[in-house]
């Protein structure tokens, strides 16, 4: 895989981004103007009623980082690129997102509406709710996907999609701060995806190693951690699981075979070939 080849695979893949990131930031727009901030809250809790809690509780926590870890683990010595353009969107996403909600702290549903009128599953949250963080991250994840596969990526668009929406189900966000989490994710994860073409410290072996052992790490976390989502343990233990055991499979069975100095030297050659990550 050739430097950029995540975008040169798919040439309209940068218009197509920034044309979704433009769209949102005038949907956004056309909302705050109109002063329809809080519009859709109670017809998506409506709908979302006719399914069960647990199902918004698991599908909510598509949007922890640790979860998409996991889902990663087992693919990041195959598509290492993804890998580490996945880590720096997630850096600049988040920042972004922080930003935004350092400089509009938003009262969230819970805190507006009384009790009686809206249900909120899990962890009852009040302030910062612009924009979702949760949907930040999962539609941060799928940018770097979407560059290496294109349209195949489909289904986890659809995934962010419905981690998006699940933070209006379980009473914790606005539909508007969905948009909003939507438009920084894809925008974060774009740039870092152009980050990574030039700033290449985490397709090093070492810095590779150094991700993937942050990674275990957090995923480990995620049967003790719900974040306020208790009900979700089964999906989390489920998502702890394939990730631990993709880590297994692809890492650590070569390491007991090979040691430190064949699992390294493998590393070396396929990035030789320009397939993984390259020496520093």
């Amino acid at each position: 895989m050739k430097d950029g080849a995540l975008h040169a695979r798919h040439p309209g893949f940068d218009a197509g981004v920034l044309a979704c990131c433009l769209l949102l930031a005038m949907a956004l727009f056309g909302v705050w103007h109109g002063g329809a901030w809080q519009g859709g809250f109670l017809a998506g809790q409506a709908v979302s009623s006719h399914l069960p809690p647990v199902l918004w509780e698991s599908l909510t926590t598509l949007g922890d980082a640790r979860v998409q870890l996991a889902l990663m683990l087992p693919f990041c010595l195959r598509y290492p690129r993804v890998f580490w353009a996945l880590f720096l969107g997630a850096l600049i996403a988040g920042a972004i997102s922080r930003g935004f909600k350092t400089a509009f702290p938003l009262p969230r549903p819970a805190a507006v509406f009384d009790a009686a009128q809206i249900t909120v599953i899990g962890a009852k949250l009040t302030a910062h709710s612009f924009p979702s963080g949760h949907t930040v991250s999962a539609f941060s994840f799928v940018v770097a996907w979407l560059a290496l596969l294109g349209w195949r990526a489909a289904p986890l668009v659809l995934i962010a999609l419905l981690a998006g929406f699940s933070r209006v189900a379980v009473g914790a966000h606005w539909p508007v701060d969905v948009l909003a989490g939507a438009m920084v994710g894809l925008l974060g994860g774009w740039l870092g995806l152009r980050l990574s073409r030039h700033f290449r410290w985490g397709l090093g072996v070492r810095a590779h190693w150094f991700l993937i052992a942050l990674s275990v790490i957090a995923v480990a976390t995620l049967p003790f951690d719900g974040q306020g989502y208790p009900d979700s343990l089964a999906w989390r233990v489920v998502a702890c699981l394939w990730g631990l055991g993709g880590f297994v499979a692809v890492y650590l069975v070569p390491l007991l075979r090979q040691g430190w100095a064949g699992v390294n030297r493998d590393l070396g050659h396929l990035a030789a070939r320009n397939e993984t990550v390259t020496r520093p």
